[in-house]
């Protein structure tokens, strides 16, 4: 099914002038009451909202915004877009275009799956360019659909997968993969071939357990040792380690038409916190337990 099939003309705003997000939002909100009159209680639909918004997540750098709820006695999916004549600040991002999703509280395969599509629109920046470049709301459907964006019947893992994140190389140093995981804000590195193929993968705890001492484990308490003496011998030849001598060989990797659900049940039988997700042996993204949390449970 195509994207644009999802969504009509008459929910299109273009070229309006917004002070800042939450007046897109309630345009928005008030087009959608007044063009396809939804079973529901605007102001119920407001703190839905408000409630989703709270918890943040819905503004991305890329400068879509996609405000969403999930609504009780409504069984329907239900898109609103709003491109403004100028963008709109929220904080450090310029908001070029917002798409309002209403849909079921038991969030429905589709409603997951057109979340996804859009942000993935909004990533390739010549799409999301032209796309938001449409002069009226036809052409904007119109663009939409000749893009060929689709969407899924069924929920699989690249909808919800990281596909931007950082990597190592076997030759590597210790010491690049302590300041990529300092500066990325992550615990988890994948190490690849040039070809981009995996072939290890490397965590924080990895690093951990070079600085400790072969005899640690034996003797069960290292209350007695006062010093950081181990981890000084680590930081002093961190810059001579290569990361290929320290990686490990991944214990579970994920294809990109996985359900989500086998994702769920390999995180709960190894607990890991990432999983790598290859196509034909290359990465092409990792799935944590968090982009699970935010894009399932809380999308």
């Amino acid at each position: 099914m195509k994207l644009s099939s999802l969504i009509g003309p008459d929910l299109v705003r273009i070229g309006r002038s917004y002070a800042n997000k939450d007046e897109i939002m309630e345009d928005l909100l008030l087009e959608v009451f007044r063009r396809r009159r939804p079973p529901l209680s605007l102001e119920g639909v407001r703190q839905a909202l408000a409630e989703r918004e709270s918890l943040g997540g819905t503004v991305f750098p890329t400068g879509i915004a996609t405000p969403h709820a999930r609504l009780e006695g409504f069984d329907d999916l239900l898109i609103a877009v709003g491109v403004p004549e100028r963008p709109v600040r929220d904080g450090d991002i310029a908001i070029r275009a917002m798409v309002l999703l209403l849909t079921s509280r038991t969030a429905s395969t589709l409603y997951l799956n057109a979340l996804a599509a859009w942000i993935r629109i909004s990533q390739d920046e010549a799409l999301f360019s032209r796309i938001l470049g449409a002069p009226t709301a036809p052409e904007f459907v119109a663009r939409l659909r000749d893009s060929g964006v689709a969407v899924k019947k069924e929920l699989t893992i690249d909808a919800v997968m990281s596909r931007v994140f950082p990597t190592l190389r076997p030759d590597s140093t210790v010491k690049n993969a302590a300041d990529l995981f300092y500066k990325n804000k992550t615990s988890y590195l994948p190490v690849l071939d040039e070809e981009g193929r995996l072939l290890g993968e490397l965590t924080v705890l990895d690093l951990f357990r070079i600085g400790i001492p072969d005899y640690a484990e034996k003797v069960g308490s290292m209350r007695f040792l006062k010093s950081f003496g181990p981890f000084d011998d680590l930081l002093s030849r961190e810059d001579r380690i290569p990361v290929g001598s320290v990686m490990k060989p991944p214990p579970a990797t994920l294809e990109e038409d996985s359900p989500v659900i086998e994702a769920i049940l390999t995180f709960a039988r190894t607990n890991r916190r990432y999983i790598p997700v290859l196509r034909e042996g290359r990465l092409t993204g990792i799935v944590s337990y968090m982009d699970i949390l935010h894009k399932v449970l809380r999308a």
